[in-house]
Formats: structure tokens, sequence, C-alpha cells
């Protein structure tokens, strides 16, 4: 094999978004991936939501990685020719009157007015739905379909020879000036992105973070919205729901939990007047970080050996905007922002 510009190890999100940004950027790569059945990726919903958490907060630089992610997923649908990204209202549903007044006091904020709509509180069905309190409606959000994108990028990947099933270390990367070689494959550059890789990386300060979700049937007839009220409920492909996630610290196992499923179904029970009946359950492990920003940036003992992780549970939001970040500083020698540049833990 000639010599490639980019090896990449690991093919979730991360890893097929950098592979298509340097394949239209006009560089030659190689895709190296141990399909796990437990990745993040694997399990995500691939919900983008600008505006999260109980305080109703906007997500860090939404302005950048939101039109970026709409952006970049419907030039990948062209070229996988699959649908891979659907604009979808994220309705949240206020837990109380307190809850609802603390975002009347923020609504004036400017930085929210692209997500936000003025008169956007407001009351869904009571037919289908319990908010006495009402919802905000959230725009620019959406869901990604993760499965498909994963599914579909391989595919591309392999037609063009640009795809291999292996399993890669950095024992088994060599650096000789110019150059990297693994496994027989010979590059200018490698880069990781394998999501939580103590093995490898385990030099910086990754908090695995165990999450279940479940896909649902549901009589529940809206298709065209996501709701979210404690865990979101959302419309796939298939005609199910995902419904989740929980978020665990403590037990970083891949065993679902009787605890996971009850807490994702009493919270549903809180604003869904529909029942539901579980038809999998599902557990992923997210690559978090301490500071819950992302680890970019290049190995402090090794040149030409790149990580890109550590996005969480956001990875679809961030990683268009952020995987073009990286690749800059690669090629242009840009300087990555400081919140991101691993520099900080090395």
């Amino acid at each position: 094999m000639s010599k490639l510009d980019y090896l990449i190890i690991g093919h979730g999100v991360v890893g097929a978004v950098l592979a298509h940004q340097l394949l239209d950027a006009g560089k030659s790569v190689m895709v190296v991936d141990s399909p796990k059945p437990n990745t993040s990726s694997e399990v995500a919903a691939g919900i983008l939501n600008p505006v999260t958490g109980k305080r109703l907060t906007l997500t860090w630089k939404a302005h950048d990685f939101f039109p970026e992610a709409k952006r970049y997923y419907k030039w990948l649908e062209k070229r996988l020719d699959t649908t891979l990204y659907h604009s979808l209202p994220l309705h949240r549903v206020f837990k109380s009157l307190p809850d609802q007044n603390d975002w009347m006091a923020k609504q004036r904020d400017t930085r929210y007015a692209p997500f936000v709509e003025e008169g956007s509180v407001s009351e869904l069905d009571e037919e289908h739905m319990i908010n006495p309190f009402g919802t905000l409606k959230v725009n620019n959000g959406g869901r990604v379909n993760v499965k498909e994108l994963i599914k579909y990028s391989r595919e591309y990947l392999e037609r063009i020879n640009s795809f291999r099933v292996d399993e890669v270390s950095l024992a088994d990367v060599e650096v000789d000036g110019s150059h990297i070689t693994c496994n027989s494959i010979e590059a200018n550059h490698i880069i990781f992105c394998t999501g939580l890789d103590q093995e490898n990386w385990g030099f910086l300060p990754f908090t695995p973070m165990k999450g279940e979700v479940l896909q649902v049937e549901s009589t529940y007839p809206r298709r065209d919205e996501i709701v979210i009220g404690g865990c979101f409920f959302c419309p796939t492909d298939d005609g199910l729901n995902y419904a989740g996630a929980t978020y665990n610290w403590r037990d970083v196992n891949l065993e679902p939990t009787d605890e996971g499923k009850a807490e994702i179904l009493d919270k549903l029970a809180s604003f869904l007047r529909h029942p539901v009946r579980v038809k999998e359950h599902k557990v992923g492990i997210r690559p978090a970080v301490k500071d819950r920003r992302p680890l970019i940036g290049k190995h402090p003992e090794h040149e030409r050996v790149y990580l890109c992780s550590g996005m969480g549970s956001k990875g679809v939001s961030m990683a268009p905007y952020l995987c073009k970040h990286l690749i800059e500083y690669i090629e242009l020698g840009k300087p990555l922002m400081p919140e991101v540049d691993l520099k900080r833990y090395t």
C-alpha cells in the first residue's frame, strides 16, 4: 500500500465524520475499526439539542456547532445517498411554575434568539401530554440517524478501499520522521477516534459515563417532534421511539439494569399519557471528560499522533465543527481552542 495522508482509528460518529471531511479535502484515508456493540455511537439517539439541563442553558458554542452540524449532515446525506438529518422541534416540559418563571427571566437574552422564538411557551395537546405548566419549543435542533450514518459510511469507505477491520493500539504505531507505520499501513498522520480509550490515552481524565436507553412502542400519534421532560421521547425511522437516557458515573459496566429501565419509564409517565411497551433495552458508555469539554490535539510524546474524543453525549452536535477544527490545526497550523486542546492536561 502506498503512503496515505491519514490513518483514522475508530468508526463511530467522530471517526466517520472526520474521514469524510478529509476525503472531501482531497486526502487519502484509511479507517481502521473493531466494531463493538456497546459504544456510545451504537446506542445513541442522535439528538441535537441546543438548550439543555434543568436551567435551560444554551449549549456551549451552540451558534457554531448547530449550523455546521445541519449543513454537514445534509451534505453527507448526498454523498451516502440516504437520509440522516431530521429537523424536529424539541418541546421542553416545565415541571413547575418556578421552572417556567426562570425561563421567562432569561428569554430576553439575545443569544437564545436563533433557537427559541418569542411566544414559544405553550401547552401541548392535553389529550396526549401532561404539561400543566406548559412547554418551551426549541428550534434548529432535531435528530441524526446514527445507525444509518455508521452503516452507510462504512459501505462507502469499503467501496473505495478505505476501511479495514482490525485492532490498533498506540503500541503498534512506529513514528519515523515524516511518517508513521501501523500494522503495515504507512501514513503521514494517525488520529485516534476511539471514544473512551484508557489503554492508549489513559493519562487524560476520561470519566466514563454509563447511559441506558429504551426503544419503545407507543400509541402517541405525533411523529414530528421530540419531547423532553426529565428524559427524551424521540421518534425513530422505524416507527418506534427512543426514550432515555440515564447518567451513571458509579457503575460503569455494560449490563442493563432494572433501576435504569424504571427510571426512564417513570419519567416518561410524568409527561406522556400513552402507555409504552419496551422493545429493546440498550447500554452505552459515553467518553465524557472531567471538565465536560472534548479532548483534541497531538500526543505530548509522539509526533503525527492525534486524538479526537471526549465529546460525551453531544458528539453528534459537536463532531462536524470540531473535526474540521482539528483538520485545520494539522493542515494549516491554526491553533486549537484552549477549551478543547488536550494540552490543558499534559
